[in-house]
């Protein structure tokens, strides 16, 4: 993405919510009125989805949300960070571009920066830690993955897979800044493209249980090794796996264990030794 595009939409979203200093969550109708808009009103949902949509009023902003979504909650504070942070993009922008920033700025405006990165250095890099970050701040999983992710605690990628069909395909995903995503990590990819049969994701999505180890993978520029945690998570309704690829634990600045080239943990040639399993000495048992 346009670094400048992402640096004018934090700056705006800071700016919104200059004002909160914490504890968490974040009151999202303070963050609207510094935006411009007058209220934020419960409606009738308009069709099956529900959402959230600016609308004028009596010559006023308002921003209107389906009035089935418990006010406050994480989804409902979403889908307001969501449409709030529409407003923050730059004229033009469109397509996959303009989601991936409304998310940056949402997750801005739910998760302020100043707020949330104390909280999140101090949070295990696990599934519960995860949930408990979400918990905390009253945000989604996915902006709450994506702002981790801003924050450089940790280097590396957040996969999103849903079931389709018979099979599980990549709908989501979210990377360390400057982090190049893998060839075959397109939005819609089978599974099979970077996981093998064996892989742990399989596994989650078929116990409901968190998993983590290490995996050989395909990047497109040979097999790889990735730490990765999974865990199953609820996504538009379904039932998904999310993957933690963890490249770095100490951030993308860290002088010291860049991800190579191809985004691989470690490259093919420099294959980590491995037990009778096969597995990574130190990769530890599947979980």
């Amino acid at each position: 993405m346009d670094r400048a595009a992402i640096t004018q939409v934090l700056r705006r979203a800071r700016a919104a919510t200059a004002a909160f200093a914490g504890p968490p969550p974040v009151s999202l109708e303070r963050v609207a009125g510094r935006l411009g808009i007058a209220d934020i009103r419960r409606v009738e949902p308009v069709g099956d989805a529900a959402g959230a949509r600016l609308e004028e009023a009596d010559g006023r902003r308002v921003l209107a949300v389906d009035r089935r979504i418990p006010p406050r909650t994480p989804q409902w504070n979403g889908l307001v960070a969501l449409t709030l942070a529409r407003t923050l993009l730059p004229p033009g922008s469109g397509g996959e571009r303009a989601d991936d920033l409304t998310e940056i700025g949402a997750a801005e405006l739910l998760l302020p920066a100043r707020v949330f990165a104390p909280v999140a250095a101090r949070t295990d890099l696990t599934m519960d830690g995860l949930r408990d970050l979400a918990l905390r701040f009253a945000a989604p999983i996915r902006l709450t993955v994506r702002q981790w992710l801003l924050t450089r605690t940790w280097t590396g990628f957040a996969l999103l897979w849903r079931p389709d069909g018979g099979g599980l395909r990549l709908g989501w995903r979210a990377a360390s800044p400057g982090l190049r995503f893998p060839a075959p990590a397109t939005i819609g990819a089978p599974a099979g493209a970077i996981w093998s049969a064996q892989s742990r994701l399989h596994a989650a999505i078929r116990t409901g249980r968190p998993h983590h180890g290490v995996e050989e993978v395909q990047t497109g520029a040979g097999a790889a090794w990735w730490f990765t945690r999974f865990g199953v998570v609820r996504d538009l309704g379904r039932r998904s796996v999310l993957a933690l690829v963890v490249l770095d634990r100490r951030g993308a600045e860290s002088p010291r264990r860049r991800p190579a080239k191809g985004n691989a943990a470690w490259s093919e040639k420099r294959r980590p030794a491995a037990g009778r399993s096969g597995a990574p000495v130190g990769a530890g048992r599947r979980s």
